[in-house]
């Protein structure tokens, strides 16, 4: 184009023009021309320009300020045969040794010693007979047809995106009118229960009051006839008299009744779950980036996507129309939940085999996926992440930015499909089971160890590792996706909020790590004057124990109380745990192989001592874990099982997981209310357990 070459112009010449007016020229006449028409291919000076647009209306004319699509003049072609160095000189040889155009005299004084010097008379003609400058032809209308191609994929990759930025922001309308009509709903069901209390306090006071008019009735008569009595017979002086006194000893005791009946006071207490979900919230959803790798054979289509994923915590607020879930194939809510159970490993086998795909294996990846009707590609977007966080990139293992489908649906069955929630003591059974690899290769030990297990709202587990000195993430496949590298050793770990963990750490110290698009960014740190064995959260409080006391604190750091010590020689205050509603917290004794149940206040409840409280001293402690349900399940560590407790801790219920089914030494359990899986920890193995429960 013109504008990539010196021109005249710029050059100043008065002399020249870059382009003369094709029509003046052909009159003997040197005018500059101002105008190119791209359908004659010719220059016009404005003046001719008003002649050709006489003639050709419908032809496109460009003026100066397009000039860059101007074609390129003659007089800018003698700018290119001109040499840099003397400008008198036009361009003859080409050094092939140092790739650069020049003149004789160049060649005379720079180029003399140079092998392999040719004309470029001969460079031309040898090029031409070779057929380069055809070839070279062809490669630049390939590759303008190709950007336009490119350029046009782009333009519907942004059409593309605009329509799902559209979609979503409709999902994120639609969500919001939702929760707009259940909160509505709530609202509604609120007030007719205030509409229903006042009116049946309003039908009681309205009686009580009826009942005191009649009485002042009868009390004024009688008064009428007490002061009467004078002159009256002894007789109707003491049917008077005992009329009274009924009278009396009635309206007394009706007017004591009334005393306290009529003490009585509204009052309003908001439910705190909800203003306590909203705050864990840092928005409405998570916004998925989903990405479909394109290869030369296929067409750069639909490239991209977005996708809005909503917290459960949002659809927790909503009424319990959806809590009981009918399969299709089973009548009824408890058929559908053994069901969904039943196939729940099997699934994240089948998920498991499909993403475990290598990186040179991309091609068949994709063909695996479109024939799959289960996966989908869900790539978490980020444009930040921590320098402790390392997603695992190992040879020939694909990095699992790849959640399954059918994981997310199996995670939605079973938060529907849970076991019955209106009994704490129900006793969890668990079927088939399978283990899942937690080892990467950034591991500094042999074997693993699973001190801890816990998940944040999303569904997904995060578990401590203790001799690794990690917080490893796990995806729905139960394959380890992120990692976080901690000072030290970590002995517990428990959920704060939707996306917050904290870590109970052997340092006198509580990590408290975040989960942000699949990967684990340090929160803050918390620094305290005892050791930090167990950990468990409530309601905005932390329960720590120090294997020798038990301390509530706030999440901020405050210390509320000291609620519970044992002083007696050994780990006498070891794992932690609180029920759902706050009222018990179940502390274990390694030392005197006990489970002591406490009050919130710290007061002993009950005190389970047993036979198979086996806690052996040289393996891994005990640990503790209460459902969401209010199930409490006790690990007892090495080989022993896995027992489930009553919600008063005086009696043990069953083994959950026997001796028979314990080939590992177990180390910490947990109870997945999303999925319904047990999923126990392993001490010096490199797997967990997952059991699917009934």
């Amino acid at each position: 184009m013109a504008s990539n070459f010196e021109t005249s112009i710029n050059r100043g010449s008065d002399l020249f023009f870059d382009f003369s007016c094709y029509t003046c020229k052909g009159n003997d006449r040197t005018t500059e021309a101002e105008f190119y028409c791209e359908d004659c291919s010719k220059v016009y000076c404005g003046t001719c320009l008003e002649y050709h647009n006489f003639l050709y209306q419908k032809h496109v004319t460009l003026d100066k300020k397009n000039f860059s699509n101007w074609p390129v003049s003659d007089s800018t072609f003698d700018v290119l045969e001109q040499c840099k160095v003397h400008k008198d000189r036009k361009l003859e040889i080409l050094c092939e040794d140092h790739s650069e155009l020049m003149c004789t005299v160049c060649h005379v004084y720079n180029h003399k010693k140079c092998s392999h010097v040719v004309l470029i008379a001969d460079k031309v003609k040898d090029l031409h007979q070779k057929g380069e400058f055809k070839q070279l032809s062809a490669t630049l209308d390939t590759l303008h047809g190709q950007l336009i191609l490119k350029k046009d994929d782009f333009e519907e990759s942004l059409k593309s995106l605009e329509q799902a930025y559209n979609t979503i922001l409709e999902e994120i309308n639609a969500l919001r009118k939702a929760i707009n009509d259940s909160l509505d709903q709530l609202e509604r069901n609120t007030i007719k229960e205030l509409d229903t209390l006042l009116a049946k306090l309003k039908t009681s006071i309205q009686t009580d009051n009826g009942n005191c008019n009649e009485s002042i009735k009868k009390i004024t008569s009688l008064k009428e006839d007490w002061l009467n009595i004078k002159g009256k017979s002894e007789a109707i002086q003491m049917v008077i008299y005992r009329t009274c006194l009924d009278l009396s000893v009635k309206t007394k005791a009706v007017l004591q009744e009334m005393t306290v009946e009529n003490d009585i006071t509204l009052s309003f207490t908001p439910d705190p779950v909800i203003l306590q979900s909203m705050a864990t919230l840092s928005g409405l959803g998570q916004i998925l980036f989903t990405e479909n790798r394109v290869t030369t054979e296929t067409k750069p289509e639909a490239c991209s996507a977005l996708s809005i994923k909503s917290y459960p915590e949002i659809q927790a607020i909503e009424t319990n129309k959806h809590d009981q879930v009918t399969s299709p194939v089973s009548g009824t809510p408890r058929q559908a939940e053994i069901a969904n159970q039943t196939s729940a490993l099997n699934m994240l086998d089948t998920i498991s085999n499909q993403t475990s795909v290598k990186q040179g294996d991309i091609a068949n990846q994709s063909a695996a996926v479109n024939k799959s009707d289960y996966v989908s590609s869900l790539i978490y977007y980020s444009s930040t992440r921590s320098d402790n966080t390392s997603a695992l990139n190992k040879p020939g293992w694909m990095p699992n930015t790849v959640e399954s489908s059918s994981s997310t649906q199996l995670v939605q069955e079973y938060q529907s499909s849970a076991l019955d929630k209106s009994d704490p003591n129900q006793v969890i059974r668990v079927k088939t089971s399978k283990k899942y690899n937690v080892k990467i290769e950034k591991d500094t030990a042999n074997r693993c160890y699973i001190s801890g297990i816990c998940e944040i709202a999303t569904g997904v587990l995060l578990i401590t590792d203790k001799k690794n000195r990690k917080v490893k993430l796990l995806d729905q496949t139960m394959k380890v996706v992120a990692h976080y590298d901690l000072p030290s050793a970590p002995v517990s770990i428990c959920s704060i909020d939707s996306s917050l963990v904290a870590v109970a750490m052997c340092i006198y110290e509580v990590h408290f790590i975040r989960v942000t698009n699949l990967q684990l960014v340090k929160d803050r740190t918390m620094a305290f004057q005892h050791l930090c064995h167990g950990i468990s959260h409530h309601k905005g409080n932390l329960f720590i124990t120090t294997k020798k006391a038990l301390y509530q604190y706030t999440v901020d750091g405050r210390l509320v109380s000291k609620l519970y010590k044992d002083t007696r020689e050994g780990q006498t205050v070891d794992s932690c745990a609180v029920s759902p509603d706050g009222e018990r917290i179940y502390v274990t004794n390694q030392a005197s192989k006990q489970l002591v149940t406490l009050s919130r206040n710290g007061r002993v409840i009950s005190t389970l001592t047993d036979p198979a409280l086996t806690w052996n001293i040289l393996a891994a402690p005990p640990s503790i874990h209460v459902t969401d349900s209010g199930k409490v399940l006790v690990c007892e560590g090495w080989y022993y099982p896995i027992i489930q407790v009553d919600k008063d801790g005086r009696q043990i219920l069953a083994e959950v997981v026997t001796e028979k089914e314990c080939k590992s030494a177990l180390s910490c359990v947990y109870y997945s209310k999303h999925t319904g899986l047990l999923v126990v920890g392993m001490w010096s193995d490199n797997n967990i357990l997952v059991f699917s429960t009934c």
